[in-house]
């Protein structure tokens, strides 16, 4: 039976090929602090018209139409260097409060 023996051996190769997805790699250099991309201050997102909500869950932002993606940010949680103008960035306290609310 030739034909099971290829069979057999690309299985196992892809089996072992997809046990390295489950490794947990550390962040590299397309990561920095949320605290290093507020210090930016890009614009477009509409953070300013929305300070109002400032201390309040960061869950009443879905009463509000967004002028592009949110990103909810958590303490300790670390973030990508792409920049999106119009993206809302929201740093939140471990209970869901929005501290503060930057573009980018």
């Amino acid at each position: 039976m030739p034909f099971h023996r290829p069979f057999v051996l690309v299985s196992l190769a892809v089996l072992v090929g997809c046990g390295g997805f489950s490794r947990v790699m550390p962040p590299g250099r397309a990561v920095l602090e949320p605290a290093l991309l507020a210090q930016r201050q890009e614009e477009g997102c509409g953070a300013e018209s929305l300070e109002r909500l400032r201390g309040a869950h960061f869950t009443r932002l879905a009463e509000v139409r967004l002028r592009g993606q949110l990103r909810v940010l958590w303490p300790q949680q670390r973030i990508t260097r792409d920049l999106m103008p119009d993206r809302l960035n929201v740093q939140v306290d471990g209970t869901g409060q929005i501290l503060k609310m930057f573009c980018g």
